[in-house]
C-alpha cells in the first residue's frame, strides 16, 4: 500500500516515516509550500500531481491541512491527520467535515468539542515516542548515569505573547483579565478562562483587539481571546517557576527565548529534537514540564519525550497524565508552584526513588505510547489495512 506523506519538516517526520515503512508501506514524502491554508491553486495542482505519481492509497500529515482534505475528498482518497499542535485553528475549517478525513487529536477536551461540532471522523489519540530509536540512541537504562544537569527545562518562555503587545486596554478590562489569570494559575485540571470572558468581555475585547480570522471558520472570538490569555498565563507560570527553582538549585534552561528572564539559570541554548533533547532528558536529575494552558487535558509531547528517554518527569497536574501514569510511581505531578518546589527538593535529595520512578515511567511509555502501538491504532481506526 502506498502512502503520500505531506511533511512540513516537523520534528516527528523521521519517526513516523520509519514506522510506516516498517509496517510495509511504500512512503512518498512531499513538502509543498503554500501561501494560504484555505486556497492556493499552485499547491492544489502540485498535490494532485504528487497523488497521481505516487499512486497513493491514503495521505498522511501531522496537523490538519484544509486543502489536503479538500483534494482527498475530490480524489476519494482517505486523509489521515494526527494533530500535535495546540491550539490548532485549521480544525475549525469547514474542510474538517469531509467524510474522507480522519482526524486524531491528543487532547480529550478538544476531541469532545469537535464531536459536538459534528466532525464525522475524529478520534482522541495520544501522541507517541519512538522508544526503540531512543533506546538504541541512548543505550539501556542503568544506575551509572553521568548527569549533566540537576534540573532542566526545555521550552519557550512565551515572552513575546500577544497579550503583552496590547497596551491600550482600559484599566478596568485589563484588571478583570489579570484577575482571571491570577485565579487560573491556582487551578490545574480545569480551564475556565473561556467561560469568564464569554459574552460581554469578549465584546469589549473586540473593540480593542481585532483577530481578523477567516469568517468561514466555526470558531468564536472567545476561543481566540482565551488562547491569547492562556499563553500569557503560561509565560507567567514558566518564568515564575524557573526563577524560584533556579534560586535554590542549579537549573539549566534550554530555550530560544530570552534566557535573561531567568537570571539565575544556566543557559543551554537550543537543542535538536532528535539528538540533543533526548540526551538532556536522560542526563538531567529532574526534567520539568509546565504545560501550555491551551492544552486543557491532553498529555503534551514533551512529557512523553522525557519519559521515553528514561528521564525523571516533574510536571504540573494534567488530567490525561494522571489517568495514564501513576503519580509518585511513574512520574510526579504537582498542583501548585509551592508543591512543585517541595517535590523538586524531595526528589533532588532521594536519588534511588527518583531513578525508580524514571524507570517505571519509561516502561509505561514503551508499553502504551510507542510509535508501533499508536500507529497500529490509527490505521485500525481509519480502516486502513
Amino acid at each position: 500500500m502506498n502512502v503520500l506523506y505531506y511533511t512540513w519538516n516537523e520534528n516527528s517526520q523521521n519517526d513516523m516515516t520509519d514506522t510506516l515503512r516498517a509496517f510495509g508501506f511504500n512512503v512518498t514524502e512531499c513538502s509543498i509550500p503554500f501561501c494560504d491554508y484555505e486556497k492556493d491553486d499552485a499547491f492544489v495542482t502540485r498535490l494532485n500531481n504528487a497523488i497521481t505519481s505516487s499512486s497513493c492509497d491514503f495521505i498522511f500529515s501531522f496537523d490538519f491541512f484544509p486543502m489536503i482534505a479538500r483534494v482527498s475528498r475530490e480524489r476519494k482518497i482517505k486523509y489521515v491527520s494526527w494533530v500535535y499542535d495546540s491550539p490548532h485553528y485549521t480544525l475549525f475549517s469547514p474542510a474538517a467535515d469531509s467524510e474522507y478525513s480522519y482526524i486524531f487529536v491528543f487532547d480529550r477536551v478538544l476531541y469532545q468539542e469537535l464531536v459536538c461540532r459534528g466532525v464525522p471522523h475524529v478520534f482522541h489519540f495520544p501522541l507517541a515516542v519512538n522508544t526503540g530509536r531512543l533506546n538504541r540512541q541512548l543505550g539501556g537504562l542503568n544506575d551509572d548515569i553521568e548527569y549533566r544537569n540537576d534540573i532542566s527545562f526545555v521550552g519557550s518562555l512565551y515572552e513575546n505573547n500577544l497579550y503583552d503587545k496590547i497596551n491600550y486596554l482600559p484599566e478596568r478590562l485589563r484588571g478583570y483579565i489579570d484577575g482571571i489569570m491570577a485565579s487560573q494559575k491556582m487551578v490545574y485540571g480545569y480551564n475556565f478562562v473561556r467561560e469568564l470572558i464569554a459574552g460581554d468581555i469578549t465584546g469589549q475585547l473586540e473593540e480593542y483587539v481585532k483577530m481578523n480570522f477567516d469568517p468561514s471558520y466555526r470558531i468564536g472570538d472567545d476561543v481566540l481571546y482565551s488562547d491569547m490569555i492562556n499563553q500569557k498565563i503560561t509565560s507567567q507560570e514558566r518564568i515564575s517557576a524557573l526563577r524560584r527553582l533556579s534560586a535554590r538549585y542549579p537549573l539549566t534552561l534550554y530555550t530560544a527565548s530570552d534566557a535573561s528572564l531567568v537570571p539565575d539559570a544556566k543557559s543551554g541554548g537550543t537543542v535538536s529534537y532528535m539528538t540533543g533533547m533526548p540526551d538532556v532528558f536522560r542526563k538531567s536529575k529532574i526534567n520539568l514540564n509546565i504545560t501550555l494552558r491551551s492544552i486543557e487535558s491532553g498529555m503534551p509531547l514533551r512529557a512523553l519525550d522525557i519519559m521515553g528517554a528514561g528521564g525523571f518527569l516533574l510536571s504540573n497536574y494534567q488530567e490525561e497524565l494522571a489517568a495514564n501514569f501513576v503519580n509518585g510511581e511513574e512520574l510526579v505531578l504537582y498542583n501548585s508552584e509551592e508543591d512543585m518546589i517541595e517535590k523538586a527538593e524531595y526528589y533532588f535529595n532521594h536519588e534511588d526513588e527518583r531513578k525508580r520512578i524514571a524507570y517505571r515511567g519509561y516502561q509505561k511509555t514503551c508499553e502504551l505510547f510507542s510509535y508501533e502501538k499508536q500507529v497500529t491504532g490509527i490505521l485500525k481506526a481509519a480502516e486502513i489495512k
